[in-house]
């Protein structure tokens, strides 16, 4: 009887211990899904704050909050791969929108109300980091451009013609060099999905061979992200 007790109690664990290994293993994978986004605003106390992403090439709320004061607040979203995302003040100014690559884990942004925009961290992301390296070089190349605009436009009202065509080449230089470099970028970044990011918002149109070489240093993790999978599809 002791035993007959014994292999009963054996059965029964068994049939207790499989669901909550699945539902164990089901709350792992989603906690491994999920992007936890903790934000503080300095200065912004009162107001509604969005968790925003592209949609069908729309930039559309995927959850808000209301806030009453600047502490940390936090956004938890399912994410399947790295992409960008947005966070958005409910406040009518053109610099109330924060760019930042999102990823699984957890993030932090850090800002304030009067430079929400311009003066702001984050923390957290593989992906956001060589994302903002990449940009402030793209930074430099555009206030270079637009300095050269700036004096084509006053060699032209001068009529200084050949300052003018030393101007415009320059500013042919420029773009060339920001067409190679961001080339170069995300063929040296095949780790990040960032890379195939940059390489569908300047090399849509380009020639089959740049997007090839471009597909060709991608890490298979980054080929099967969002972003890979849109530039695979760009040149069939």
């Amino acid at each position: 009887k002791k035993i007959f007790i014994f292999t009963q109690n054996i059965k029964l664990k068994k049939y207790i211990y499989l669901p909550l290994f699945f539902l164990f293993t089901y709350c792992s994978n989603n906690e491994n899904n999920l992007m936890i986004l903790n934000l503080k605003v300095d200065g912004f106390k009162k107001g509604k704050i969005f968790l925003q992403k592209i949609n069908d090439s729309t930039i559309v709320n995927i959850d808000s909050t209301y806030v009453e004061n600047d502490d940390f607040l936090q956004f938890k979203h399912k994410i399947k791969s790295p992409e960008i995302f947005y966070v958005a003040l409910d406040i009518s100014k053109n610099d109330n929108m924060i760019e930042f690559f999102g990823e699984k884990g957890e993030i932090t942004i850090e800002s304030n109300l009067k430079k929400f925009n311009s003066e702001f961290n984050v923390s957290g992301s593989f992906n956001d980091s060589i994302y903002r390296n990449y940009l402030n070089v793209i930074k430099k190349f555009n206030y270079e451009k637009l300095d050269m605009i700036k004096s084509s436009i006053k060699f032209k009202k001068d009529n200084k013609l050949d300052s003018l065509d030393l101007v415009e080449n320059e500013i042919k230089s420029i773009e060339k060099r920001k067409f190679f470099y961001s080339l170069n970028f995300a063929v040296n970044n095949g780790n990040s999905a960032v890379a195939p990011y940059v390489a569908i918002t300047n090399f849509s149109n380009s020639e089959k061979l740049i997007l090839d070489t471009i597909i060709g240093s991608l890490e298979k993790e980054v080929l099967e992200s969002k972003y890979g999978k849109i530039l695979s599809d760009l040149k069939k």
